[in-house]
């Protein structure tokens, strides 16, 4: 058989692709990742005790904004990054977007504080609490998202492994808001973003071994 007739069978036999099921794949492993890490989150720790109240403060609204963009972003990269030919870098630099605004609005209130009592806000009572949580459940949703990755066709694993880090430690970041009892800006502006680099992190070394082709 000649090449071009072998090509123009194989051409007629060809199926489409549905694309569009990885997105909604990445959507619905989102949401369920969500409730499961809430839920785990939950009941290890219960919810903070005037949580129906703080909910419409500006700290706790600045945690969530900060997971669900963090999450949203990087979880936009990381559905572009299984399919080749679509741009990837570009979605996930709006990360840095809620990220500098969260450090603004931090810096700004550090500003108005005597130096030597920054700590205070910084460290808060419980910063070991908040980086090992949102590190450890981050790593529920990004399970699903690299067994998602698998069934799709990532030519730069390293960068997905990144996305599905910081979209998990983002939804990891709204699920630990619903307990966080800490509300200052420093605080949250320090440990939510240093466990999303560490998640970001181990998403980069973990991907390119177990995404190989």
């Amino acid at each position: 058989m000649k090449t071009d007739d072998l090509a123009a069978v194989l051409a007629a036999d060809a199926q489409r692709v549905d694309t569009a099921s990885l997105t909604r794949a990445t959507g619905l492993i989102a949401l369920a990742g969500l409730a499961v890490t809430s839920c785990a989150i939950l009941l290890m720790f219960g919810a903070r005790a005037d949580l129906a109240v703080a909910m419409a403060t500006a700290p706790v609204l600045a945690k969530l904004t900060l997971g669900a963009s963090v999450a949203g972003f990087s979880l936009v990269a990381f559905q572009r990054s299984l399919r080749p030919g679509r741009a990837t870098v570009g979605a996930l630099w709006f990360v840095m977007l809620p990220l500098a605004a969260v450090f603004a609005w931090a810096l700004a209130t550090l500003a108005g504080q005597p130096a030597g009592e920054w700590a205070g806000p910084i460290l808060g009572r419980s910063w070991r609490a908040c980086l090992i949580s949102v590190t450890l459940y981050a790593m529920l949703p990004f399970a699903a998202l690299l067994a998602l990755a698998r069934f799709g066709a990532p030519v730069k694993p390293r960068l997905t492994g990144i996305a599905a880090g910081l979209g998990a430690a983002g939804l990891a970041t709204v699920a630990y808001a619903l307990h966080c009892p800490e509300d200052a800006l420093p605080f949250i502006a320090s440990w939510y973003p240093l466990a999303m680099g560490i998640s970001a992190t181990i998403g980069a070394v973990a991907a390119p071994r177990l995404l190989r082709w």
